[in-house]
């Protein structure tokens, strides 16, 4: 584990100085909140969508997609650099890359999470019916299985020549149904009612994380060599 510690805290370390993930995936997600913001601000001004409804479907919008986004540059940026060698060859279990890949994603992913939570409670002047804590937690467990599915998935597709396409290829049928449907379910019912409503999505999303986390850990180092 102090392996996949120190490849989080490089690639962080690279990630604070250059920015380059972190302000592509902010520009994303507020330019997402703006769009719905400008597209439905007289539908919500009549009544004819509910803010439960949007804000659960936005949220995950932003969400998803610039998870996709810093997947792909996870892996892209090491190969580009010649620096993906480098770390193979380091005298580390291959599983312990996997595990710091994700972690540092998780830390990028989960604080545009929060700016995208943030801007859309500013642009709305929504208060998340009191749920805000509860729309934070959903936030991270289906953060955290994007980052472990993404993850793998990025190192499939990294060493192909259309690597970019790949990705959301790969990625969206696996995660549409089994993390973004029940999110933006568990989501909508926790403002509704509250978190204890989701019982059912939460368990769903945490078991498919928790299958992705044991099949990243054990077959990485047959994906780097693939």
């Amino acid at each position: 584990m102090r392996a996949a510690l120190v490849i989080a805290a490089k690639d962080l370390k690279v990630e604070l100085r250059s920015k380059e993930m972190l302000s592509a995936m902010f520009l994303f997600s507020l330019l997402i909140v703006l769009a719905f913001r400008f597209a439905f601000s007289n539908a919500v001004s009549s009544g004819a969508v509910g803010l439960p409804e949007l804000a659960s479907s936005a949220l995950w919008i932003c969400f998803s997609f610039a998870a996709i986004l810093g997947m792909y540059t996870s892996f892209a940026k090491e190969k580009d650099r010649e620096t993906l060698d480098g770390l193979l060859l380091a005298p580390v279990d291959r599983s312990e890359l996997y595990l710091g890949k994700a972690l540092s994603s998780l830390v990028v992913v989960f604080l545009v999470d929060l700016l995208s939570i943030a801007f859309f409670g500013l642009f709305f002047s929504f208060d998340y019916s009191g749920q805000t804590l509860a729309i934070v937690a959903i936030a991270l467990l289906g953060s955290v299985t994007l980052v472990l599915v993404g993850t793998l998935v990025a190192a499939i597709s990294v060493n192909t020549r259309a690597r970019e396409v790949l990705l959301p290829i790969l990625l969206i049928p696996l995660i549409a149904f089994s993390v973004i449907v029940p999110s933006v379910t568990a989501t909508k019912n926790a403002m509704a009612g509250g978190i204890g409503d989701s019982v059912q999505q939460i368990e769903s999303v945490a078991a498919f994380a928790a299958i992705f986390a044991v099949l990243g850990y054990l077959t990485f180092d047959f994906v780097l060599e693939g």
